[in-house]
């Protein structure tokens, strides 16, 4: 790739990050780029004898370079790639995430598809949380928490029917998840620490239940249903919406109610987490609060795939992905995925969801599956 023939903004940004390269006495030489609706990755080569931790720990200095407030840098294969903000940042687009997700053959094969948004380079991307089991997020103000529930949700929706799919949400704030009351998936709507117990209680029966009535036919919910020899166990999705108000609404129920016999919602997880996978009960949980109160190793052990989007410093992104990053993103739906398909994580930027879109899921989720399932199938 010719320098020469890139854009003039992008031109600047590769030689002032070669002479802050200069400046730091590393040899780098510009390799490529790619450009995605959100930032764009520059790649250099790097000597063989400068140590990864020189060039990793400098990017502060590199983004001053660049004329942006922060980059993340990363290894990849044998070149280092520094993400730089783009100017003009494009809106990802939650009808075209959800047409990709909707008539790609690996998105119809799918489960429960969780709709992420789209990777740095502008595709679309998607999980199964079959496979994945459980799901957890975390996000300060700003950083798009909300609104990337709402796209899990609403994709989900879209992409399953009733008897297919079930979901619980349980929002103790009553302010965001309310929106999806009417839904023809909705198996409940907790918003009390109190209905949260009650429902795990329910659930707790039907995974015994579940698990009792598949004993040596099938391993799991997904086969139970392949084989046809029974009544069809629709997959349940629980949705915390606010992970630490949970938590706090349940200590104050536990001070002042004697009635309250529950234990910990964080021990209710773990109990959970354990035990639901095989019997098609799966949990999506979000906070802004990234503390180890919060998240602690018992809650991380049981949630394989975590998203962290922006959070205050690198303390929380370590306590929530092991490792910082999540401190330098952008906000507004930018994330990072570790996940069980890839062994450091992965940047995604999240679909923007308004609640009109919401409104049209919720009054028309049936007729958009049949219009999205009746065109062709496209091979991605």
């Amino acid at each position: 790739m010719e320098i020469k023939d890139l854009p003039k903004e992008q031109q600047i940004i590769i030689g002032r990050l070669i002479l802050k390269f200069q400046g730091l006495k590393i040899n780098a030489t510009f390799s490529n780029l790619t450009t995605g609706p959100v930032i764009t990755t520059y790649y250099f080569y790097i000597p063989f004898d400068v140590p990864l931790s020189k060039v990793l720990n400098k990017a502060e200095d590199l983004a001053i370079s660049a004329g942006v407030d922060s980059v993340l840098l990363s290894r990849v294969a044998d070149k280092i790639a520094i993400e730089v903000p783009n100017k003009d940042r494009k809106i990802v687009s939650f009808h075209n995430c959800l047409y990709e997700m909707m008539t790609a053959k690996a998105g119809r094969q799918m489960t429960i598809p969780v709709l992420l948004g789209v990777d740095t380079y502008g595709y679309n991307k998607y999980i199964e949380l079959s496979e994945q089991p459980h799901i957890l997020i975390a996000g300060s103000t700003g950083g798009g928490k909300s609104v990337l529930l709402a796209s899990i949700i609403g994709a989900l929706a879209v992409a399953k029917t009733e008897k297919e799919i079930r979901i619980t949400l349980v929002d103790t704030k009553k302010l965001d998840l309310p929106l999806f009351n009417g839904l023809p998936h909705l198996n409940r709507m907790c918003e009390t620490s109190r209905a949260f117990h009650e429902e795990f209680d329910r659930l707790f029966v039907e995974v015994r239940r579940r698990v009792s009535l598949m004993q040596g036919k099938a391993r799991n919910a997904k086969e139970w249903n392949q084989l046809g020899c029974g009544e069809y166990l629709p997959h349940h999705v629980v949705v915390i919406d606010e992970l630490a108000d949970l938590m706090a609404q349940d200590e104050g129920a536990r001070s002042i109610d004697t009635d309250y016999i529950w234990p910990s919602v964080s021990n209710r997880l773990q109990q959970m987490t354990q035990i639901c996978r095989a019997a098609g009960v799966h949990i999506i949980a979000a906070t802004q609060r990234s503390s180890v109160k919060v998240i602690n190793g018992d809650i991380k052990a049981n949630f394989p795939t975590r998203i962290a989007l922006r959070l205050p410093s690198a303390v929380d992104s370590r306590t929530i992905l092991s490792q910082k990053g999540a401190e330098l993103l952008l906000g507004k739906g930018d994330m990072l995925v570790e996940s069980l398909e890839s062994d450091s994580p992965r940047r995604y930027h999240g679909a923007f969801v308004q609640n009109c879109d919401i409104a049209n899921i919720l009054n028309s989720a049936s007729q958009i599956r049949e219009q999205l399932l009746s065109l062709p199938e496209v091979s991605k």
